[in-house]
């Protein structure tokens, strides 16, 4: 099934990837969850099967059906993961599960919470967190669908830049990464590819958020 990005995304980037990982990060309200429920509703209305891994007890209903008010929650699977470990036993059973799309929303906040633990080794999170990659990269091969995550991010205090949650482990893995951030201007956000194995670094695209999803930046509706 050919997956649509929404606009401007689409002519960022084109369309979803089968076969591969892509990674929204971005900090808080940048957009990233809005992203996967358009991508998930775009899935839903063609009849296709879409898995949720939500970490953070962040899908609202609510909000899904502004965007999709078709929606029917009995056509997919919601999967609530309460820590690192049930996160790694819920991605490793996907290996069983039909589906079309699926999305880990966010791949990195139990894992931040566990790496924040002074008792557990910081080598063995990350350990576990290239295990988990590793196996849902397997999974997108296996299945020839894409596969979605999402992560946080953290302030580089040496450079300045926010950075990915996860650092290399993610970058590894995902096939293409998109930043999205905040512009300064209410609602518009802006997002960047950051890897990608056919596009060039640094090319973007800004988009507003608004009830239905997002649009185009500056798209004005007479």
């Amino acid at each position: 099934m050919s997956i649509l990005l929404p606009e401007p995304i689409r002519g960022l980037i084109g369309e979803l990837e089968p076969k591969t990982i892509t990674n929204f990060y971005g900090a808080p309200g940048t957009g990233k969850t809005c992203l996967t429920i358009l991508l998930m509703a775009d899935v839903l209305k063609r009849g296709g099967k879409v898995i949720y891994v939500d970490t953070e007890s962040g899908l609202s209903e609510k909000r899904i059906r502004q965007i999709y008010p078709e929606f029917d929650e009995t056509k997919m699977e919601i999967l609530e993961p309460s820590d690192f470990a049930e996160q790694g036993n819920v991605i490793r059973s996907l290996h069983n599960k039909k589906a079309d799309l699926i999305i880990v929303d966010s791949f990195v906040s139990l894992y931040r919470l566990e790496y924040a633990d002074p008792k557990i080794e910081t080598i063995e999170a990350n350990r576990e967190l290239s295990k988990q990659m590793s196996v849902l990269a397997r999974i997108a091969k296996d299945k020839n669908i894409p596969v979605i995550v999402t992560a946080h991010t953290f302030k580089n205090w040496d450079t300045g830049e926010d950075e990915v949650v996860g650092g290399n482990l993610l970058k590894y893995w995902s096939k293409t990464i998109l930043f999205l951030e905040r512009t300064g201007r209410m609602s518009e956000r802006k997002v960047m590819v950051v890897k990608h194995r056919s596009l060039p670094e640094g090319k973007h695209a800004k988009f507003d958020l608004i009830e239905a999803g997002i649009q185009p930046a500056g798209f004005k509706l007479f």
